[in-house]
């Protein structure tokens, strides 16, 4: 009886560790362009990596089965069986979707599935229009042969038939009692060093599926299941404190206050007027490398064309690579939370914040704020209502006869509505806008004969970007014949960056450059093509326009005023489990703190190294404290 037991769960621990197999082939073969230039020894050293978490995972999986075998062999009905059966095929159905959705997420993010993907959840439609038709189907029947490979490879396996057979057999004899209860106690024992990986002191971490330089390698070894039950398991604790705790509070305090002292407040106006209007376009998932003039791609060559007259950011960097992230990123000048935190999603702590929208009503501005897509995504509408925007218009507000994509209106018919909006506004006016047409499905109309096939496997991206620039250039040629044009800056920035034909990974500083531009007459004419070099961030928007209008941005106690000439140049942005920190010149840190090593250290010295990991980790410590206080 012994025998026959530990041979079954044996078998059951096998079979799972060929699933894993077949979904870690699936996703290789999906993502086969990336493979190209990885040797084939590399690529096979990927499954033998893998084996650390797929033991884990499946020694969680086995924790049903463990119990259930042994009752197979004391009792002979086939309602055991149906329960045991009925167990592994959600299990294997469950799986099945989780490597499915990888695909997806990271073609799109460049991570696998965690639990910050599983906020799509929380509001279906978005998560269902931002997915195109083409992944949805194969999506579906990409589960459908999944499941049925790992139901069709379990029944091959057959573990039931054995142990029943002994069971007809003098099932309560001494042999197999004592044989039953000698597997209840060595099991356990295995299954206890299977979850933790071991005797070691320290329990498995997903570190230990690393092994490459090429991140895609690496992510693929990582068993999906287990990293969206460590993804899920790690963030139930946010809510219970501040998880990032480096050094003494008044350390991490003092040490950030370094960061943001200047030796005078004092601004370099490039405005000609006191209160223009200001139309603030936010440009859904523009990286800066398809903006030519950035070192990037030439996609948004009308978007250089006006940079030519603006005043461009060279070296700026998002705050998250969400658009819920960058939202309160851009109006509250809040930093992106590692973890999949979002401060938007909870009204009890964005309550806290500042916004933009406040500060220009208190001078006397209307405010509008426009989107062609559903506003629910991300909670960005209860933001936007709660900060006393004058208008909200969204998707559900524009005519059922303009024509739409999955995500809402497109941009060509967002600007046009802007531009009808904006005729009798009183001015002066605060107007903001969201795109969508950059981002996935990418159903934008553009005709066939004006798109690129360049780019690779971000080709549909890159395309999408050529049709937006090409709007937002059309949109401006349109807004010079407006009245209210002469006395209008424009303020043009990403919500976050994206995949670009460069394949930087998604924690590396150059995926999160992200472009940024001031245009209009009411800027000076010395100012005029002029490029800010120093290295900046999206949060520093709001301090710089704020002094620009000679408004005090002391509240905005995470932005710098980029046009005063003492402030210090770097920029902090989240990782889903930790920082990425950039200093000039050409400095950086990249720090993962679930396995609490730095994925990337580019620094002048072992001084300058130890400087950017206090101010990096100071950064992060105090902004969750102040997150976690509100």
């Amino acid at each position: 009886m012994l025998k026959r037991l530990c041979i079954a769960f044996f078998r059951q621990y096998l079979f799972w560790l060929a699933f894993f197999f077949i979904g870690r082939f699936v996703f290789l073969l999906y993502n086969i362009s990336e493979l190209k230039s990885i040797s084939f020894f590399q690529i096979t050293l990927t499954f033998y990596h893998a084996l650390y978490l797929d033991t884990s995972m499946a020694a969680y999986l086995l924790a049903f089965s463990f119990i259930m075998l042994p009752v197979y062999a004391l009792f002979t009905t086939s309602l055991v069986a149906i329960i045991h059966k009925l167990y592994i095929i959600i299990m294997i159905i469950v799986f099945s979707i989780i490597a499915i959705a990888d695909l997806e997420t990271y073609d799109e993010w460049g991570t696998k599935l965690n639990i910050k993907g599983l906020k799509f959840l929380e509001h279906p439609s978005e998560a269902f229009n931002s997915v195109s038709n083409k992944f949805l189907l194969f999506g579906f029947l990409a589960v459908v042969l999944l499941t049925w490979l790992g139901v069709m490879l379990y029944d091959k396996i057959n573990v039931i038939k054995p142990i029943w057979e002994v069971g007809r057999q003098k099932k309560y004899s001494f042999k197999n009692i004592s044989g039953i209860f000698i597997y209840l106690i060595i099991c356990p024992l295995l299954l206890f060093l299977g979850l933790r990986g071991g005797w070691q002191q320290i329990p498995i971490q997903q570190s230990d599926a690393y092994f490459s330089k090429h991140n895609i390698l690496n992510l693929a070894a990582v068993n999906s299941g287990w990293n969206l039950g460590q993804s899920i398991w790690e963030n139930r604790t946010n809510m219970e404190g501040n998880p990032y705790i480096f050094y003494s509070l008044e350390e991490a305090r003092k040490t950030v206050t370094e960061l943001y002292n200047v030796q005078k407040d004092t601004t370099i106006h490039f405005l000609k007027i006191p209160k223009p209007n200001v139309v603030l376009v936010i440009l859904e998932s523009w990286s800066a490398d398809i903006v030519g003039s950035l070192g990037g791609d030439s996609a948004a060559v009308y978007f250089d064309r006006l940079g030519a007259s603006g005043i461009m950011f060279d070296s700026l960097y998002a705050s998250g690579d969400l658009s819920d992230q960058g939202m309160t990123a851009i109006f509250s000048a809040f930093p992106a939370l590692p973890a999949a935190t979002s401060i938007i999603g909870q009204p009890g702590k964005y309550a806290h914040l500042p916004c933009l929208n406040n500060e220009f009503h208190k001078l006397g501005y209307s405010s509008s704020f426009l989107f062609g897509g559903q506003l629910s995504y991300g909670n960005i509408k209860a933001y936007m209502y709660y900060n006393d925007f004058d208008k909200i218009l969204e998707g559900k507000d524009f005519d059922e006869s303009i024509p739409r994509g999955k995500l809402g209106v497109h941009d060509e018919y967002l600007y046009a509505r802007q531009l009808n909006e904006l005729k009798n506004e009183k001015q002066p006016f605060f107007a903001a806008m969201f795109t969508t047409s950059s981002h996935s499905p990418y159903d934008m109309p553009m005709a066939k004969d004006e798109k690129v096939s360049w780019g690779g496997d971000e080709n549909e991206y890159v395309n999408s970007v050529r049709y937006a620039d090409k709007q937002l250039y059309e949109f401006i040629q349109r807004s010079k014949k407006e009245s209210w044009f002469n006395n209008t800056l424009f303020v043009f920035v990403a919500d976050h960056s994206h995949r670009s034909p460069k394949q930087w990974s998604q924690f590396q500083p150059e995926y999160r450059r992200i472009p940024m531009m001031f245009w209009g007459n009411v800027i000076k004419d010395e100012f005029k093509g002029y490029r800010y070099k120093k290295i900046s961030s999206q949060l520093d928007l709001a301090a710089t326009l704020l002094n620009q209008l000679g408004v005090s941005s002391e509240k905005y106690t995470w932005s710098k005023n980029l046009f005063n000439p003492h402030a210090q140049a770097f920029a902090f942005y989240e990782t889903f489990d930790g920082f990425g920190f950039v200093r000039p010149p050409g400095q950086s840190l990249v720090y993962s703190h679930n396995s609490k090593h730095f994925l990337i250290q580019k620094t002048a010295s072992e001084e300058a190294r130890m400087r950017l990991e206090k101010e990096g980790k100071s950064f992060l410590q105090t902004m969750f404290q102040e997150y976690t206080d509100y």
